[in-house]
């Protein structure tokens, strides 16, 4: 089994992989124990890692005990990056194009990510990273609005959505959930007057909470990021 370790701004995400088959295994706080733990009768043959923040030495130290290797703007993959600042692009979102592409690799693609962040990247039909937008995601618009403002609360993600808030806790829930589903229904449209062969591609965290309609084909993938990190592992092996 390969293993695939996601380090993002919330949490570690970590899968196991044996071709096709892409199989999750935790998602918590990057503490090597309980990284250990969740590989329990697991036998890891090597792997890939990508992270958007510092991951703790004794996770390094083990990582690389274990033959994982890491995912930089470096690393071989079998897409075209045009990003001006390579260095500086997540690996998150080169993973996710990368799967994207690997799962449909005709038509243009956008693929939103919608995690501590929301992120919108594009995929050109000639398999080209084009790049994309960052804006602030669920979490992050919550406690903005709590942080910078006199009395209002800080809500959470979980209850009543409705068109319109009937208090200020549905007000606020509403307003910004509803806010990140017009973006991406934006986004969409704008890219739809633009690209016939269109497909979107939505994953994260937070994605549960947007339901895409629309003549564009939309896919949701939870794991698309490892789907990527599995592609450029199998593309550089070969």
């Amino acid at each position: 089994m390969k293993l695939l370790l996601d380090f993002g701004n919330t949490c570690v995400k970590a899968a196991v992989s044996d071709g096709d088959l892409i199989r999750d295994v935790y998602c918590g706080p990057a503490v090597l124990e309980r990284l250990q733990d969740s590989l329990s009768g697991i036998r890891i043959d090597g792997g890939m890692w990508c992270s958007v923040r510092p991951v703790p030495a004794s996770v390094s130290e083990w990582m690389q005990e274990i033959g994982l290797v890491r995912l930089t703007h470096e690393t071989p993959i079998p897409i075209k990056n045009s990003y001006r600042t390579p260095e500086t692009l997540g690996m998150d979102r080169l993973a996710a194009a990368v799967g994207a592409w690997a799962m449909h690799p005709d038509g243009d693609k956008l693929v939103i990510d919608a995690g501590t962040a929301v992120t919108f990247d594009f995929v050109s039909s000639d398999a080209e990273f084009r790049g994309g937008n960052i804006a602030p995601g669920i979490g992050l618009r919550f406690k903005a609005l709590h942080e910078h403002t006199g009395v209002l609360p800080l809500v959470g993600s979980d209850g009543d959505c409705p068109q319109f808030g009937y208090d200020t806790q549905t007000a606020i829930r509403s307003g910004v959930v509803t806010g990140i589903a017009n973006e991406i229904a934006g986004y969409i449209s704008h890219l739809e007057a633009q690209s016939p062969s269109l497909l979107v591609f939505l994953t994260g965290g937070g994605s549960e909470h947007f339901v895409l309609k629309g003549k564009t084909p939309i896919f949701a993938v939870h794991n698309l990021v490892f789907r990527g990190m599995a592609c450029i592992l199998s593309y550089n092996e070969e």
